[in-house]
């Protein structure tokens, strides 16, 4: 464990020496993109080409989810070569291994070559449509119970497993599917296609504070920052198997964590022999938050990509620690910072990062939004000397999540008193 711990702080470390802001000027869509076709069924194949560029140079795309959600296209290669025509194509998948599907909507695609301290030279556009709402199936009756499910009220359990603590997602309690009219023991494949046609892209949050004391010889305290990207950009999606009894009976379990956009959600199950199917539709929803405090966002909107938002409030006990969490406009929803481990050595501890109100009962924290970002405050400490270092790391790869209205939610733990405060984020890389 020890060795671990080292070895982020190193990395992390290393990530200051080169920590940069991003920063993109835009230039005019001067180039052209043509989706074919422009609209089609799940299954369908959309070759992208666009025109316009530098003769063999090389552009860099992302796609915009329906919900506005932005990512980029090749993290690892990075590049689209044009052609010495100043072309390029590119072709899209809607549907993967006859289950997976993207999400329902329109799409857009965005093509840019940059200059020179990463000015856009060139830049095109277009956009496509997914239709349809997955696969029909017949033959067979599927049902929920209940068809009605509220998301668990905390959104992270926490155990131990001494020196670690452990933070995990919490569940929903289950939602029992059973389904009739399968062959005899066959094997029947679930999957479910989330409300809206699919949720969004997200970030989440990460932040640590890492501390290592070694008596007469030194102390190191750093601070980590982590925003992160969860890709989600499907529809249709395969979840369980399960085998059919003698009567060609099926039963199955569904569980929803905080992180599950609200709304309605369809269930289809098909067995792998006969072919029969069935859908039926879980509704999942959120939980009513009563306010007494007061928190404010400011500004109250900005950009879901790299934009700084500060939070203040008040209205909470003297002293008293308070957990927030981020709810998208989906309801999609995640502690903030999200949690996950924590390490309790005699000589090493590595925590999440806590918010504690004032002896006034006043708060206030910082926001960035969008993905890959990274913020590193090193100290280290021997023999009467101690250097510092800070730095930040922008590495545009996802928004922030789906455009629109997010809340932040504060609730002190020993008061209860709870305060949202609403914002709204636009367009990360482009508008849909």
């Amino acid at each position: 464990m020890k060795r671990i711990a080292f070895a982020l702080v190193a990395v992390l470390f290393l990530l200051t020496l080169v920590a940069v802001p991003h920063t993109t000027t835009l230039a005019a869509a001067d180039a052209t993109c043509v989706a074919d076709p422009a609209s089609g069924p799940v299954g369908t194949t959309f070759v992208i080409t666009c025109g316009g560029y530098t003769p063999n140079s090389y552009v860099y795309a992302y796609l915009v989810e329906p919900s506005g959600a932005a990512v980029t296209l090749f993290a690892d290669t990075g590049a689209i070569k044009v052609n010495e025509k100043g072309f390029i194509t590119y072709s899209q998948k809607s549907q993967f291994d006859d289950k997976w599907t993207l999400q329902v909507g329109t799409w857009s695609f965005v093509a840019e070559e940059l200059g020179l301290a990463k000015s856009v030279l060139h830049r095109g556009e277009t956009k496509f449509t997914i239709t349809g709402n997955g696969e029909g199936v017949s033959g067979a009756k599927l049902s929920a119970s209940p068809t009605t499910i509220n998301k668990p009220t905390q959104a992270i359990k926490t155990f131990s497993l001494p020196p670690l603590t452990i933070h995990a997602l919490n569940w929903s309690e289950p939602v029992t599917l059973s389904g009739s009219g399968f062959k005899p023991y066959e094997i029947v494949s679930f999957w479910i296609e989330p409300a809206g046609g699919g949720c969004a892209s997200m970030t989440e949050h990460l932040s640590l504070e890492f501390r290592e004391v070694v008596p007469s010889v030194y102390s190191l305290s750093e601070k980590i920052q982590v925003n992160d990207y969860i890709y989600d950009g499907f529809g249709a999606q395969p979840f369980v198997d399960e085998k059919a009894d003698a009567s060609g009976n099926v039963t199955s379990n569904i569980l929803f964590s905080a992180i599950a956009c609200e709304g309605q959600w369809r269930v289809v199950a098909r067995g792998n022999s006969s072919w029969h199917g069935a859908e039926t539709w879980v509704t999942v929803i959120g939980n009513t938050v009563e306010t007494n405090a007061w928190l404010e966002a400011s500004p109250s909107s900005a950009s879901a990509m790299f934009a700084r938002i500060q939070f203040s409030g008040s209205g909470f006990g003297a002293n008293e620690h308070v957990s927030c969490w981020l709810s998208s406009p989906q309801g999609r929803t995640l502690p903030y910072p999200s949690q996950y481990i924590e390490l309790s050595l005699p000589n090493q501890s590595l925590k999440n990062t806590q918010f504690f109100a004032d002896a006034n009962g006043e708060l206030g924290f910082g926001f960035v939004s969008g993905n890959v970002y990274e913020a590193v405050d090193y100290s280290i400490s021997s023999g009467g000397n101690t250097q510092r270092f800070k730095g930040e790391f922008f590495d545009p790869l996802n928004s922030e999540g789906a455009l629109g209205e997010y809340a932040m939610s504060c609730r002190g733990d020993t008061t209860g008193n709870t305060a949202i405060a609403r914002f709204t984020l636009t367009g990360g890389f482009v508008d849909p």
